[in-house]
């Protein structure tokens, strides 16, 4: 027996109310060593092998690029679901990940064969959200929609191994079982060898795969890191019932970019897609002063944002400043006040900052220093950013302003967008496009 942290992953030998890795209290629990129970009474052999360039198996195949009915959802994936390719789909309760993968499946009904394990709701709650996402009518190829209540996970991979399935969708992962282990759903050990069977599904089928894992109260998703580990792709979707606005948001993908996004946006009907992300998150009545436009790469994507500041002097000289920050670090913004009284002829010793990206966007790209700088002098000197002018660079400690990569996208989308001024590091940009760029070196320059 060993004991496995619930938040890191981490394995110890003995338990402990705290873990030594991640410092998380009441995270160990107690499994079964995996390797002794596989090994027992099972003969070693030499593991079978082919050529990488073989093409006996339906999983060397792997390549072709299935589309999901979304343009914003295959943006995501990297142009599309693969092959063989198993996705992790997580968010918090009622963000819209059931409603998301029921569209896919409507999508994929048309021509293709889906199994849907639902773990979580009948079969008739499923038709139900069928025929509401589809406006009350049935979808077109119903008899292509199979759904399993099965939720032990030997007992699924023996029906795939009877019927042909082009799609799999196992919701949630928390909620099935193998025989394998002795633990209760959810459980670390489960998660963790529930995971693995599926992944050999697909990689030795072919078959894709759609993972929904539910998210434990710290927001991470729950099971250990191992079962992230595993698949090809993890995908966090992000929203709140306050917002009708959903982004997914790839945290790790082996065949595409870590750093894109897909907007959504919530209706009756579902989950529609939102072409010009940029248009959510620019507030075009706003004239007053506190306010600038910062330009982001979202992967492959130019994202213009905009970014509010609000500094106000403090009431007393009691407690600590507040330095708050929505839609950036915080850490990021106690840094860029510090070079800002240092290096940028602005004091805020005594001064709140108070900084948010409008439309609910975290944006962790450095290159929106620039345009935080920017908000933050606006509202100390009560003066207005010109709309046109976008903001495009990261800030040092030493005040210095740093080009970034993919400054010609940028001058292309803001061409594109209608923006004239464009305010960058000392960087070289290939074309202008009829834009006034003007570069800075130092922060003081803002």
């Amino acid at each position: 027996m060993k004991y496995v942290c619930s938040s890191c992953g981490g394995e110890f030998l003995k338990w402990s109310g705290k873990c030594s890795s991640c410092e998380e209290w009441g995270t160990l629990e107690e499994v079964e060593d995996i390797s002794s129970v596989v090994a027992n009474g099972n003969p070693i052999k030499v593991a079978s092998y082919r050529g990488i360039g073989d093409r006996g198996s339906k999983a060397s195949s792997i390549g072709s690029c299935i589309s999901t009915g979304f343009s914003e959802f295959d943006r995501v994936l990297g142009k599309g679901l693969l092959e063989g390719e198993i996705v992790l789909l997580s968010g918090e309760p009622g963000v819209g990940k059931s409603t998301l993968l029921m569209q896919v499946v409507m999508n994929f009904v048309k021509n293709s064969r889906v199994l849907y394990v639902c773990g979580e709701e009948s079969p008739s709650q499923l038709y139900s959200r069928l025929t509401r996402l589809n406006g009350g009518k049935t979808t077109k190829n119903i008899d292509n929609f199979v759904v399993t209540e099965d939720t032990i996970v030997e007992n699924i991979l023996a029906l795939v191994e009877s019927e042909k399935f082009d799609l799999i969708v196992v919701d949630s992962i928390q909620s099935v079982s193998s025989l394998q282990s002795k633990g209760y759903p959810g459980s670390i050990s489960q998660v963790r060898i529930s995971g693995a069977l599926f992944t050999r599904l697909a990689k030795s089928k072919g078959i894709p795969i759609f993972v929904v894992g539910q998210i434990n109260k710290g927001g991470n998703i729950a099971g250990p890191k191992i079962l992230e580990h595993i698949v090809d792709c993890v995908l966090y979707m992000e929203g709140d019932q306050y917002n009708q606005y959903r982004i997914l948001r790839s945290m790790k993908n082996r065949f595409g970019s870590t750093n894109e996004i897909g907007v959504f946006e919530m209706s009756g009907g579902g989950l529609c897609e939102v072409g010009n992300p940029s248009l959510l998150f620019l507030e075009s009545n706003s004239n007053s002063s506190g306010s600038a436009i910062g330009a982001v790469m979202q992967g492959s994507r130019v994202v213009f944002v905009e970014v509010q500041a609000l500094v106000v002097d403090r009431e007393s000289e009691a407690g600590p400043l507040r330095r708050v920050a929505n839609g950036i670090k915080k850490p990021r913004l106690d840094m860029l006040c510090a070079v800002m009284s240092r290096k940028g002829g602005v004091y805020l010793g005594s001064k709140d900052v108070f900084v948010n990206v409008v439309g609910g966007l975290s944006v962790n790209d450095p290159a929106i220093d620039l345009a935080v700088c920017a908000a933050i002098k606006s509202s100390i000197n009560d003066s207005l950013v010109p709309r046109d002018v976008v903001y495009f660079g990261e800030v040092g400690l030493t005040g210095e302003v740093r080009g970034m990569w993919g400054v010609d996208s940028i001058v292309s989308e803001a061409k594109r967008a209608g923006y004239s001024s464009l305010i960058v590091g000392r960087i070289k940009v290939g074309t202008t496009q009829d834009i006034k760029i003007k570069k800075i070196s130092r922060v003081s320059a803002v």
